[in-house]
């Protein structure tokens, strides 16, 4: 079927109108961490540990996002579940929150976008600049001491 020239242009017009409209959401994001505001501790230890994260702005909050990857090749998913503390400049606790459980699976060589689970977390308040977030991912049970 061959299309007229105006409904290809009408077309082309629409797929430019949605890609500036998407592009324009995520241009305004304002990466914490870039902008100098706050620094970002991930610890890289236990069988699924946290790949990457970031901190954006969001409203009046902000957002602490990552991916968690498991280093193994062999078994059933890992249970696990991401702790964020925001720690003040001079490393006194502001917040505390703990993600609900994430089942990573077993890497897969040549698949890695199978391997990455994703997170993500919310805060209400932006803390002042030079504070710390520190990710850390856990394993296993929740003890007292974990659970916030």
């Amino acid at each position: 079927m061959i299309k007229s020239p105006s409904a290809i242009n009408i077309s082309i017009i629409t797929l430019l109108f949605f890609a500036v409209i998407s592009g324009c959401t995520t241009a305004n994001r304002v990466d914490l961490i870039e902008s100098g505001l706050l620094n970002i501790e991930c610890e890289r230890t236990g069988k699924a540990y946290i790949a990457w994260g970031d901190v954006y702005k969001d409203g009046n909050g902000f957002v602490v996002t990552g991916v968690l990857r498991r280093r193994d090749h062999v078994g059933s998913p890992i249970k696990t579940h991401v702790d964020v503390t925001i720690l003040s400049p001079v490393r006194t606790v502001i917040d505390k929150a703990c993600s609900s459980d994430v089942y990573v699976s077993r890497r897969i060589t040549g698949r890695s976008h199978l391997s990455f689970k994703r997170f993500k977390m919310r805060f209400p308040n932006i803390p002042a600049q030079g504070s710390l977030v520190r990710v850390v991912s856990h394993s296993g049970q929740y003890d007292d001491e974990t659970k916030f």
